[in-house]
């Protein structure tokens, strides 16, 4: 079958509000809070100014660019946007990816040049969403994962588009197999060693709605490149798990989402939690911590193994240090907290912080292991819908073969019993909606004092993680998220004040929705925006 563009085209243009389940719509509000939230504290951090100073000049108007308040054009807006929520690694992330970079900005990069409702945004967010972590979990099991999925975000830019802009469904398609076309692909020493992980969203967005214009243009997008031979899955994928494919309208990936509550990258909250815990609950002083250790999955100790390399001391980069283990456990006992004030220079140069952080050992657990490969979010619920093939190769799907080779050279026996479950969970579910979907990326912490103690906690599914909480919870994390990092931009009453309009978002109309986005500027430039376009 290679219509899957079309089909999944025709869904999103033909979905209706009254046809989303409630839950995947409060789900979808706890997204705009979270990414909306991102967005400013990237726009406050170290590398918020150079952004705007490289990017920020006018690219046209109609739209204005979230909190700068720089009047520019509705895909440039949505660029910049992208670009400050990235940066603090602060998003959130569902079963199919770090989708709202995209999926939530485009649209209110958009809002203002198309009068769009609270209603307009919450469908181009959706389907964008739906249509994005589906195609993303075809080629999970694949060498891409995480916010180095570029390609994410040309699919999340391109289908958030065509969406609010009502196009058919032949052309809805061809936009997305356009922007599939040439998608781009990060590496390591570029995403975790400079500043250019930054973009790693906004380059992406933007190309996914220059293929809007050049479909719009006339120009012809491939619509079957998703399953073509040598197409976007051929390539992608080292185990295709193309039954994602289906399930329109029956199992809603908005619904998955979780809630960042430290700006870090996700494999660091369950040892954050627990370091959290710890120094809280047994009142333990960062002069007294002798030694700590971290017992974790494959995905925190492989990404804590990739970012190492690039650490410098006080010189080390913002784009280093969300990946770190040691950096962002001796924050935390340090100052009992991780924000993004952590990620200031300043704060970054502390020795006592790169003192702290000496003292941390990061060391895999094959039981920590077993149990996030097989959770739902991020992989398991595609190695459970995956062909039964063998089990060194789901293997190599989940790692590949630098992850395989090591597991086995270091813990044989535990490798073994990696491989016995997989073979044992691969193929067992077909259909099953995503309602109890879990992000269990569990940890280990134990730590030592000077005074002889040690005292040790696991977190099995972080704080604001799916699984941890019902949604009402996860939506007031969220919402509380949005306010403390929105306040010292834009002002606490601005702040609360739009957080009751995005309490409300499917009850706004088109003027409420332009006046949420004057509240989240910074209300200098607004107004000085909004009297050069008046005149």
């Amino acid at each position: 079958m290679s219509d899957s563009l079309r089909r999944l085209a025709r869904w999103a243009s033909e979905l209706r509000f009254s046809d989303v389940p409630e839950p995947v719509v409060e789900a979808a509000k706890s997204q705009v809070f979270s990414t909306l939230g991102s967005v400013h504290a990237g726009y406050r951090s170290d590398l918020g100014g150079p952004i705007q100073t490289a990017f920020g000049g006018s690219a046209g108007s109609g739209a204005h660019a979230m909190p700068a308040g720089i009047a520019t054009s509705p895909s440039h807006a949505a660029f910049l946007m992208a670009a400050w929520g990235v940066v603090l690694d602060f998003d959130d992330i569902m079963l199919g990816g770090h989708t709202g970079h995209s999926t939530v900005l485009v649209p209110f990069a958009y809002a203002q040049p198309k009068s769009a409702s609270g209603i307009d945004l919450l469908l181009a967010q959706i389907t964008a969403n739906e249509i994005t972590a589906r195609v993303n979990m075809t080629v999970a099991l694949g060498p891409a994962r995480g916010q180095m999925a570029a390609h994410v975000h040309l699919l999340g830019a391109a289908a958030a588009r065509a969406r609010l802009e009502k196009l058919d469904v032949e052309q809805f398609a061809e936009s997305l197999g356009f922007a599939l076309s040439q998608p781009p692909r990060a590496m390591y020493p570029g995403f975790l060693g400079s500043d250019a992980k930054a973009l790693c969203a906004a380059w992406p967005v933007r190309m996914g709605l220059d293929s809007v214009d050049a479909v719009q243009a006339g120009l012809r997008g491939n619509a079957a490149i998703l399953e073509q031979p040598r197409g976007f899955i051929d390539t992608f994928a080292r185990v295709s798990v193309r039954e994602f494919l289906d399930g329109f309208g029956e199992r809603w990936h908005t619904a998955t989402n979780s809630i960042k509550l430290y700006p870090a990258c996700g494999y660091l909250n369950a040892a954050l939690d627990a370091t959290l815990s710890l120094v809280r609950t047994h009142d333990i002083a960062a002069s007294e911590v002798e030694s700590v250790q971290v017992r974790a999955s494959i995905f925190t100790v492989g990404m804590d193994a990739r970012s190492s390399p690039y650490l410098n001391g006080a010189r080390s980069l913002i784009s280093t240090l969300t990946f770190s283990v040691p950096y962002t456990v001796a924050c935390a006992l340090l100052d009992r907290s991780l924000s993004p004030e952590h990620l200031t220079r300043d704060r970054i140069a502390d020795p006592r912080v790169w003192e702290l952080a000496g003292k941390v050992r990061v060391v895999h657990d094959m039981n920590h292991t077993i149990g996030s490969v097989l959770a739902d979010i991020p992989i398991g619920a595609a190695i459970k819908r995956a062909p039964r093939l063998g089990t060194l190769r789901l293997l190599l799907g989940v790692g590949g073969a630098g992850l395989a080779g090591k597991l086995l050279l270091s813990d044989p026996i535990g490798t073994l019993r990696l491989l016995r479950a997989l073979r044992k969970a691969a193929g067992t579910e077909q259909g099953r909606d995503f309602s109890r979907a879990t992000k269990q990326l569990s940890a280990t912490v134990r730590i030592r004092t000077t005074r002889g103690q040690a005292f040790e906690e696991t977190v099995t599914i972080p704080r604001g993680f799916a699984g941890s909480a019902d949604q009402s919870t996860l939506r007031s994390l969220a919402r509380d998220k949005y306010c403390t990092l929105a306040a010292p931009v834009i002002g606490r009453t601005n702040a609360m004040q739009a957080a009751d309009l995005i309490d409300r978002l499917e009850e706004l109309e088109a003027a409420d929705v332009q006046r949420l986005v004057q509240l989240n500027c910074v209300a200098r430039q607004i107004v000085r925006a909004s009297r050069e376009l008046a005149t």
